[in-house]
This record gives C-alpha cells, structure tokens and sequence, in this order.
C-alpha cells in the first residue's frame, strides 16, 4: 500500500507554500499596525506652533515700548541666537489680535484684566505683574491751568487702552476741581500716539504715561494714585513651557531688570515707592 505524499517539515530548508503565504500576510498586518500607531502617535501629540529655531515674538502695552526696546538688548547678550521680534500697540487690540491667534508668545500688557481673560479663555500662564504704571498730566509749552483758557487735551482711547480708562477717570476728577480746567479731548488710538500729539502740537496737554514723557521737554505732574484705577501692568506667556518665552520672563523679573523698569518710570509690586506718587 503507497505510502502518503508528505512536505518537507519546517525548517528543512524549502517553505511549504501554506508558510510563505502566512508570512507575506504577517508581513502587511505588521505594516498596518506600525501605521496605525504612527497615526495614532500623531494624533495625540500636542499641537507644534510652527516657528523659526529662536524667535520669540513679544506683544507689548506701548507705554511699555521704549523700556521693552532697553531690555532687548540686553536679553541679546545672555542669547545672542534668539531672534526678538517686538509689537507696540494699545493692550485691548492685541488682546484681541492673540485670541484671534496672531502667533505671538509672550503678551506685556498696561493692566490686569487682558491677561487675567487669556489665562481664563486661552490657557495661557499665570499673569504675573512687572510693573506698576503711573499717570502724569503732560504740559510741555508750559500753559499751566487755569478756568479762563480752553485747552485740547489728548488721551489715549478708552475703549481699548488702560492708561485711556485712567485719563478718562481723571478726567472726572478735574471737573470736580474750581476753577475746572476747559478742555475739548482728542482721542488717539494708544497712549504713545496720545504722546505723538502732544509733542507734535497737535494738542496742548496730555494725560498719558509717566513713563513715556519724563525725560522729555516741559512740565508734567505725576497724578494721585486714587484719582483712577491702578495701572497694574500684568504679562502672560500665551502657551506655558514655551522655552523662550519663559526664559525672557523670568528675566524680565530679575533684579537688574527691576532696577531699570523704576528708572523708567514704573513702580515695582511690592516696592516702597509702589503708589507713592
């Protein structure tokens, strides 16, 4: 009686055909799967802002500018590669301008309620306050005040503009005073365009940023701290553990720099001279 017909066993050197097929369906299983969790890999990792090797964008209040600009150059010298891209503007339109995604990282704003909204809406850090603004009645042709003359008086625009809701607020105070002071108001559209007015002679006066005008020509009087809401000027990194955007903050809170933001004219939280004047 024949005996049956039989494969070589495994492994004797010749595959039988049901081994080479199940290995060529192995082989695109494994394909897909590696795929698969590439895919899923990809859909779970957190978003990646796109961005060159060392740029940091910072968006500032621009009363804060002049002094932002100081501290750039100095920031350059610790990191030399970083490349510092700086944005003025009144604080309520770049507010606006990051939620509606302008890719800036590090938000310097003239108050506390900006940066408190993006911590709450957009997930950005805990604001932190780096200085404390003050608010000066700017006369630079020497007109003094008095009921009799009628004076144009420029303020940055309160809608969007701390130091312009400050103004606004002193504003009120004056017209308290007797012999109130006569004025008609020009509303420009930040505290550092206010400034431009003044010293351009577009207007004769201006409430604005003490910051911006004390080592310009002509007399200013540093306001009282009641006469308005505190200007507690509060920053944000607008996505936490972005590297280069905590690195400048936490420059921006060393003791050199400090030291620099009360010569520009700021009082510092928690400082002696925080609202004496």
């Amino acid at each position: 009686m024949p005996l049956p017909t039989t494969s070589a066993p495994p492994g004797a050197g010749t595959l039988t055909p049901w081994r080479c097929e199940m290995s060529r369906a192995g082989k695109r299983i494994g394909r897909q799967a590696v795929g698969l969790l590439m895919l899923v890999a990809f859909c779970l990792a957190p978003p990646v802002e796109a961005r060159e090797e060392g740029e940091l964008r910072i968006a500032c209040a621009s009363n804060f500018y002049p002094t932002l600009k100081k501290l750039a150059v100095l920031f350059k010298e610790d990191h030399p590669q970083v490349a510092l891209d700086l944005i003025s503007g009144a604080s309520g339109h770049l507010y606006q301008q990051i939620r509606h995604g302008a890719p800036y990282h590090l938000f310097l704003s003239a108050d506390s309620a900006y940066p408190a909204a993006l911590h709450r809406n957009n997930g950005s850090s805990v604001p932190r306050t780096y200085a404390l603004g003050r608010l000066a009645l700017w006369d630079p042709r020497g007109l003094g005040l008095n009921g009799e003359r009628q004076y144009t008086l420029a303020i940055a625009n309160p809608a969007t503009a701390p130091y312009g809701r400050a103004a606004e607020a002193a504003i009120a105070r004056y017209r308290d005073a007797r012999p109130a002071p006569r004025w008609r108001i020009v509303v420009a559209a930040n505290v550092s365009q206010a400034t431009q007015l003044v010293d351009g002679g577009n207007a004769d006066l201006g409430l604005v940023a003490l910051s911006l005008i004390q080592a310009r020509r002509g007399e200013y009087r540093v306001l009282p701290a009641d006469w308005h809401r505190p200007l507690v000027q509060q920053g944000v990194v607008v996505n936490p553990g972005d590297p280069l955007a905590e690195a400048f903050m936490a420059f921006l809170f060393s003791e050199r720099v400090g030291r620099l933001i009360r010569a520009a004219g700021y009082a510092l939280p928690g400082g002696t001279d925080a609202l004496a004047r």
